[in-house]
């Protein structure tokens, strides 16, 4: 009985324990459920108002193309457009209050606002550079329920002409036989064709020869390469002479899955199908190579559009009127002497004294003559290696290395007044060194009435805008060294063909062209048995073609057939090119410009991340 009543209340005090434990277990379910739900509540705000965020820069990209992308204005009303333009975004102008505000959200307790819009000049660090192209940097801030997010996005807006923004492309068809390798963007307005058969010419016949598919390969900035084209539709495929088909479709037309159409772009490209990138025609930003002649021109003249011819002819009339042209002093025809007959006939005698009296005096004055020339000779090639500003030259140039090596615009890099400072040819330009193998200089800018021929090497800085065709016969291009900018180079724009030779064929060792080419017209290059390096791009407004295979190509002793290399991985192209992004920077306002805005917006980043 003792025992029994010293254990009296231990159920008690069992019973509260135990309602403690089950409290204590309540309390920590019920903490648990409820930071679970705060957690919830807290991860929602973020979504949402990093969502809110991406909304608010949408619709303020959204605002800027409506006002400005594919919009006719004066390029020099660009920089007071635009600034005027990113003040008024609505959601700029938006005030944070505790009922929300800026960008409409049918969430409590949210807002979206532009916290700032911020356009930068793309090349700010010279007159020269023009402001034809900015960066605007846009930052939003979006918050829901106290939780805040800010992000950023950049917006491009330009007035170059899109061509200069790709390593190879076409207006109409790109077609690319064989095995050449692209470093940079590609663009087909038309139909994107590849295939692994290259096509040449030799001895008259027409020729082919099998070789690996083109490689786009990342460049030296690891910037990604992509493919602009119409639709997976446009961008067929042929290998070893068999039919072409579209990437994404069977031999018997059906739509393949995305495992074979993705197979079907790597072999095609080397690249991704992610790389793929779909852009309409319709949304290409077109130059006009008439129309930024006479624009260039009416600046280096310092004249109104309309006062200018609107053809060719009467443009090329109108410079050989110009009163300040300059002009190829002619050389005096030296005066044949005649021979003495020493004849016993005194009057053939006497006709010789007559005409060595003539001759004495023809000399004479020829003598005069010549040293004259060579004196305007000498001041002509002054005026032309030392330009300060506009230049007309009437007649056909020909800098041959002889009477002139340079044709230089004096600060060119430099001088606020070089944009619009031109050396004006009414006529055709040969520009090739006849005397030894030695580069010679092309810093300046230059409008050409007639044709353009290029040979031999030459070192350049220039934009330069020709009326007629184009022939780069053996030319090494290579860019001229400005400190801390790199090797410059030549964009040339031409109205009629674009001839790219090379009589030296068969050679292991690549020949450096440093430039963007342009043409109106069609434009076929070959890699077969010649061998290129393009460190720029070339497009053409109508089909262009690109042949090219791998490794070394030579001719046999007897000339009747030449012979390749195995045609395998990893042996180096005979026609490569690497697109050169620093043109905009180096060339500024010398590079044509359009009348239409093109805008493109960047990717979405946190604020605290930098652009890619």
């Amino acid at each position: 009985m003792k025992r029994l009543r010293g254990e009296k209340g231990s159920a008690l005090v069992m019973v509260m324990f135990m309602m403690l434990v089950l409290t204590l277990l309540g309390v920590a379910v019920l903490s648990a459920a409820v930071g679970g739900a705060r957690r919830t509540l807290t991860r929602e705000n973020d979504i949402q108002s990093l969502q809110l965020t991406q909304k608010t820069l949408d619709e303020s990209v959204a605002y800027i193309a409506a006002n400005l992308d594919g919009k006719a204005i004066d390029p020099d009303d660009l920089s007071v457009t635009l600034n005027r333009l990113v003040a008024q975004i609505p959601a700029l102008e938006a005030e944070e209050t505790a009922e929300g505000g800026g960008v409409q959200t049918e969430l409590d307790l949210a807002s979206g606002r532009l916290l700032s819009a911020v356009p930068v000049p793309d090349f700010p660090s010279g007159t020269i550079r023009g402001n034809a192209s900015y960066t605007v940097t846009l930052t939003a801030e979006g918050s829901v329920n106290g939780v805040k997010r800010t992000m950023k996005q950049d917006v491009k807006v330009s007035m170059y002409p899109d061509f200069l923004n790709y390593a190879f492309g076409s207006e109409e068809d790109l077609i690319l036989n064989g095995s050449p390798q692209i470093r940079g963007n590609i663009y087909a307005g038309g139909t994107l064709r590849v295939s692994n058969v290259a096509n040449y010419a030799y001895k008259g016949s027409s020729l082919k020869q099998n070789s690996l598919f083109p490689v786009m390969k990342e460049r030296s900035d690891n910037a990604l390469p992509l493919a602009f084209v119409q639709s997976l539709d446009r961008f067929t495929l042929s290998e070893n002479n068999y039919p072409e088909r579209a990437v994404n479709r069977g031999t018997d037309g059906a739509v393949l899955s995305g495992e074979l159409t993705k197979a079907n772009v790597g072999k095609a490209l080397g690249i991704d199908l992610s790389q793929i990138r779909i852009r309409s025609n319709e949304q290409f930003i077109r130059v006009d190579v008439g129309q930024s002649f006479r624009d260039k021109l009416s600046r280096a003249l310092g004249v109104s559009p309309a006062a200018l011819p609107d053809d060719n002819a009467g443009i090329a009339s109108y410079l050989k009127s110009y009163e300040k042209a300059l002009r190829m002093p002619v050389k005096p025809i030296e005066p044949i002497e005649p021979v003495n007959p020493n004849s016993a006939d005194k009057e053939a005698q006497k006709r010789y004294e007559e005409e060595a009296a003539v001759y004495e005096k023809a000399r004479a004055k020829y003598i005069e003559e010549l040293t004259l020339y060579e004196t305007a000779l000498s001041e002509l090639s002054q005026a032309l290696s030392n330009m300060t500003g506009t230049v007309v030259f009437d007649g056909d140039l020909n800098v041959d290395g002889e009477w002139s090596r340079d044709l230089v615009l004096a600060n060119k890099s430099n001088s606020s007044l070089s944009a619009d400072s031109w050396l004006i040819v009414n006529g055709n330009l040969t520009v090739g060194n006849t005397v030894d193998n030695s580069a010679l200089r092309l810093y300046s800018n230059i409008l050409v009435t007639g044709s353009a021929n290029l040979a031999g090497a030459i070192n350049v800085d220039s934009t330069m805008f020709v009326l007629g065709g184009t022939t780069i016969q053996d030319a090494v291009i290579t860019g001229a060294s400005a400190g801390g900018e790199g090797e410059k180079e030549i964009v040339l724009i031409s109205k009629g063909p674009i001839l790219l030779n090379r009589i030296d064929a068969f050679s292991s060792t690549a020949q450096t062209l440093r430039g963007f080419f342009y043409t109106d017209d069609t434009a076929e290059l070959y890699g077969v048995g010649s061998n290129f390096d393009l460190r720029g791009g070339f497009f053409a407004k109508k089909n262009l073609t690109v042949n090219a295979v791998v490794g070394n190509s030579t001719e046999d002793a007897g000339g009747q057939r030449i012979s390749f290399d195995e045609q395998s991985p990893g042996q180096p192209s005979r026609f490569k090119v690497d697109y050169n992004s620093e043109v905009f920077e180096h060339q500024g306002l010398a590079l044509p410009r359009v009348d239409k805005v093109r805008v493109k917006a960047d990717k979405i980043r946190l604020a605290d991340t930098p652009p890619d």
